[in-house]
């Protein structure tokens, strides 16, 4: 019969958690890189979270790839450097061609603000989208910035030749389910694996 040891329990718990940090490590926001300081000059960023640093001037960035019936979502989370004197931001969206699409700003003071601009894209598939953050007035420290598309997007049928079968509808979905659990098992197998490894170890220098 295996006894309860409290030192060998906490070097498997805390190699777990540490499994776990790693994944969150994995899934934290990017860093924002620094933006053009005009259309021209706009850095490209793919969809997801990032961090970005004090901001004073306009920065633009820009994201390419939106499907036909995506919406394309941009939030900005901003925090004054100075809250009693606060800040004026500014977060707004264009076109290719240069055309404002949306646009938010605010001024705020001790509590973050956040600005939030949406547009349906109707036209073909790899356009630009240009995203402007500034601060008019005063000076912003950090902010956060969340770029996603949403929907599916308009799909061609797809074509059904020899050996090729048509995807079932909701396969995409249940694919991507499928993965989601096959990482989850994986981390807890990993988990199991490291606490037994750990385990016999300690008992075998005992």
């Amino acid at each position: 019969m295996i006894k309860f040891n409290a030192k060998k329990s906490g070097v498997v718990v805390f190699l777990g958690l540490f499994l776990f940090g790693i994944v969150g490590i994995t899934n934290a926001q990017q860093t924002l890189p620094k933006g053009g300081n005009r259309l021209e000059t706009a850095v490209k960023i793919e969809p997801g979270s990032y961090q970005g640093d004090g901001l004073k001037e306009a920065e633009y960035f820009y994201v390419t790839g939106v499907k036909r019936g995506q919406e394309i979502d941009i939030k900005g989370t901003f925090t004054a450097a100075d809250i009693e004197i606060g800040a004026w931001a500014i977060l707004a969206l264009y076109d290719k061609d240069g055309t404002e699409l949306a646009g938010e700003d605010e001024g705020f003071y001790e509590e973050l603000l956040s600005l939030t601009v949406s547009w349906l894209h109707t036209g073909k598939e790899s356009d630009k989208y240009y995203i402007k953050t500034e601060c008019d007035i005063w000076e912003i420290s950090s902010y956060t910035l969340e770029v996603s598309l949403r929907g599916e997007g308009e799909k061609e049928a797809p074509l059904v030749g020899e050996g090729a079968l048509p995807i079932a509808e909701g396969g995409e979905e249940a694919a991507k389910e499928g993965q989601n659990w096959a990482l989850i098992l994986g981390i807890i197998a990993s988990i199991v694996i490291v606490g037994i490894i750990v385990y016999f170890l300690l008992k075998k220098k005992k």
